[in-house]
């Protein structure tokens, strides 16, 4: 996915992307459910840019993310937070949390509602009674785009320069994301290429994987649009 691109993530959805706007609107979500709050965990935290704003809110931070790449840069920011390398339908930390996240639709990666089902399963064992779950939701299959679609980022700063140019289009329930990055620095021109595959799961399903592990989901405007939902729910 990400992981030979993680040194100039952060750097291309600098513009797009509000963290510290973000993640006080997060804070300030959990808290309306769990004035208590103190520990948090962020599943799929990628480069760690959504915890470091949120550690201001939260003294007790954690993370996790399938990708080493991300997770170097995330170590890097954030030298003494917990940050372990796993697969959000089978990690097991050994602790709970007073709350979860899944953000910036992350769990689109997931295959299929079983593969959804599993990593709700797992955020729901590591919260504590009366914690706050928050997960995004990848776009709403009614949302999609028709068609095949092109996008572009392009960004520069401390001697580098990055753009991504892709194409995006859905087979059934797969969107796939062809991606192509052009990075200078000082040094010359480095070529990358991705293609990534997110499942567009329906409202029904997020709601569903949420029942299953014993959670009443309820939506709420989320940072990313009109297009995408974020689900939050609180443990009994």
């Amino acid at each position: 996915m990400f992981d030979r691109t993680a040194h100039v993530y952060d750097l291309l959805y600098a513009t797009v992307k509000d963290y510290h706007a973000e993640a006080t609107e997060l804070a300030a979500l959990i808290r309306e459910r769990c004035p208590r709050a103190t520990s948090l965990l962020d599943v799929a935290c990628g480069t760690g840019r959504h915890l470091q704003e949120l550690r201001s809110s939260f003294a007790d931070i954690a993370g996790i993310d399938v990708e080493p790449g991300m997770l170097e840069v995330a170590r890097g920011r954030l030298p003494d937070v917990r940050l372990e390398l796993a697969d959000m339908r089978a990690f097991e930390l050994g602790r709970t949390f007073d709350a979860v996240t899944c953000l910036f639709s992350s769990v689109g990666y997931l295959s299929d509602l079983d593969d959804l089902t599993d990593a709700i399963a797992r955020m729901r064992e590591h919260l504590a009674p009366g914690g706050v779950l928050v997960v995004d939701g990848w776009i709403r299959p009614d949302a999609w785009w028709p068609g095949v679609n092109v996008h572009a980022y392009a960004n520069d700063a401390a001697g580098v320069a990055v753009s991504r140019v892709s194409r995006t289009w859905r087979e059934g329930s797969r969107t796939t994301l062809d991606m192509r990055y052009l990075i200078a620095t000082a040094d010359g021109f480095e070529s990358l290429e991705e293609v990534h595959v997110l499942t567009l799961f329906a409202d029904e399903e997020y709601r569903a994987a949420f029942a299953a592990a014993g959670l009443d989901a309820q939506v709420v405007p989320g940072p990313m649009g009109d297009d995408r939902d974020r689900y939050v729910a609180v443990a009994p």
